[in-house]
């Protein structure tokens, strides 16, 4: 096993992972404060992401991109009042709800912008960074430092502020935070917000590699789901940790699971190992959570008898 081709295959699966966890951590939010999955996280993400390249057109990329995010912003929490809260109490209804978000913002998309491919912005092109023996694409660069910057900041903003805090209560214990006199249906309002502020991010960050169309988020999503469910889907650091592990652990399987197989001398061949990455992906987190239910880093259920 060659080290720099296995160093080249983590350092890449990091940067893929970090848009992975990204998106996990949104999805980590809106399940701590509803138990819900939301299934149209990605369709909504790859709808801001199609408004953004409208943008972009127009404007520079940066207003584009945070024009975009605070109206991403704005449409979740418009979601969460107008919709959610209708059906909170009703855990069929919350997962209907999540479908028929996944079919409006996938519909609204397919009939404003059409079925074709669309090229979305790189703001870092030009030749890769070679670095102590790796390649790094600029972009890669790019998304996995905007990906730490936005974590980092969260992690600051739910551990050390007042309104952190108070959204953690409400996700937690929404009846504890209510006696405590917190405005519980503005936290989960905002929580829904940022969510989708972050799936918003997530989408301009990978649009420019997979190309925008209304179906670009699907396999992101997918993932992503797989890392919150990998990390624990009460953990925020989890979501993160799991979207490095899938990542890499797909880049791995891509590249050396034909001398795995030769190795075991295992009576089949390998014509093409990338239709294999993202299945054994998937079997090494049915495999983690065989033995740890809640995640690597989900907290154990407790309750009082």
């Amino acid at each position: 096993m060659d080290f720099d081709t296995l160093a080249q295959q983590i350092v890449s699966g990091v940067m893929t992972g970090s848009i992975y966890g990204l998106l996990a951590l949104a999805m980590v939010m809106i399940f701590q404060s509803t138990s819900m999955f939301n299934f149209g996280q990605g369709e909504m993400a790859t709808f801001t992401t199609f408004l953004a390249w409208g943008l972009m057109l127009h404007v520079p990329y940066g207003l584009g991109f945070a024009l975009a995010v605070v109206i991403a912003f704005f449409i979740g929490a418009g979601l969460e009042r107008g919709l959610i809260r209708l059906v909170e109490d009703n855990p069929m209804a919350l997962i209907i709800v999540g479908l028929g978000i996944f079919l409006i913002f996938n519909s609204l998309g397919g009939s404003i912008w059409g079925p074709e491919p669309h090229s979305f912005p790189q703001p870092f092109a030009g030749a890769p960074i070679k670095f102590i023996g790796l390649t790094i694409g600029k972009h890669n660069l790019y998304l996995f430092v905007v990906a730490m910057v936005l974590t980092s900041v969260l992690y600051f903003f739910f551990r050390f502020t007042k309104l952190g805090l108070a959204m953690r209560v409400t996700a937690a214990n929404r009846t504890a935070a209510e006696l405590m006199g917190i405005p519980t249906g503005l936290m989960l309002m905002l929580g829904w917000g940022i969510a989708a502020a972050l799936g918003a991010v997530a989408g301009m960050l990978v649009a420019p590699i997979v190309v925008l169309t209304p179906a670009m988020m699907f396999f992101v999503l997918l993932f992503s789901f797989a890392a919150a469910v990998l990390g624990g889907l009460d953990s925020a650091p989890g979501a993160i940790l799991g979207g490095f592990i899938v990542a890499i652990t797909q880049n791995l399987v891509g590249v050396y699971i034909d001398d795995w197989v030769n190795f075991l001398h295992l009576p089949f061949d390998i014509e093409d190992p990338n239709q294999y990455r993202d299945i054994v992906a998937i079997g090494l987190i049915v495999a983690v959570l065989a033995i740890r239910p809640r995640g690597l880093l989900g907290r154990p259920l407790v309750q009082r008898v």
